[in-house]
């Protein structure tokens, strides 16, 4: 009887050894797991923070481009306005030249300008019934160009009328000409235009 006490109890014993030494080692395990998914989620955790940060990079320069942007397209419609303003302002003051008592002075001008453009010594001239040109005016260009550049000019009144105010120059063949008339006039003084306007309105530092 004694005997098969102390064998159960041996037994007992050697289970309860081992069941401790399964718990000890279940409990290791539990402990690994633990430390390796502390360590995945504070990896997992910095990487977020990354993503986040650069999204908040990104963000911030999509935000400054279309702050820029809105900027630009302020300043590029304030300078449109003030080009158009300027344009017709200039537009209305030739006009109002021609509709003065010098007007005859300003195309005998623009007709100089035009046959040194052509760069021939013989051109008819052709002009605007509004503003018409005459054989004296014709005459008083030539004696100019004769005086102030050594040329001896032939000019004579075409046949054609012009739409718009001003003048064109054309060869007596027909070839070739120059227009000096009030739009092609602004249109090559328009780079001249915005540079003034532009320079107004964003000064150079």
């Amino acid at each position: 009887m004694d005997t098969d006490n102390k064998l159960l109890k041996g037994i007992s014993l050697e289970a309860q050894e081992k069941a401790a030494k399964i718990l000890a080692e279940a409990q290791n395990r539990v402990d690994e797991i633990i430390v390796q998914s502390s360590h995945k989620i504070e990896k997992e955790l910095a990487k977020e923070d990354k993503e986040f940060e650069n999204l908040l990079v990104v963000e911030n320069l999509k935000v400054k481009s279309a702050k820029k942007a809105a900027e630009r397209k302020v300043q590029l419609e304030a300078l449109q306005k003030q080009y158009d303003f300027l344009y017709t302002s200039v537009k209305e003051e030739i006009y109002k030249l021609l509709d003065g008592k010098e007007a005859s002075t300003y195309l005998e001008k623009w007709m100089l300008e035009a046959v040194l453009g052509l760069g021939l010594d013989e051109a008819k001239i052709a002009f605007s019934a509004s503003y018409p040109i005459t054989e004296e005016m014709l005459k008083k260009v030539e004696k100019t160009a004769k005086k102030e550049y050594n040329l001896t000019l032939k000019l004579q009144l075409d046949t054609r009328r012009l739409v718009v105010p001003g003048v064109v120059a054309t060869s007596l063949d027909g070839k070739v000409s120059f227009n000096n008339q009030v739009d092609v006039r602004m249109r090559r003084f328009d780079r001249d235009i915005k540079i003034a306007i532009q320079e107004g309105i964003c000064p150079q530092e």
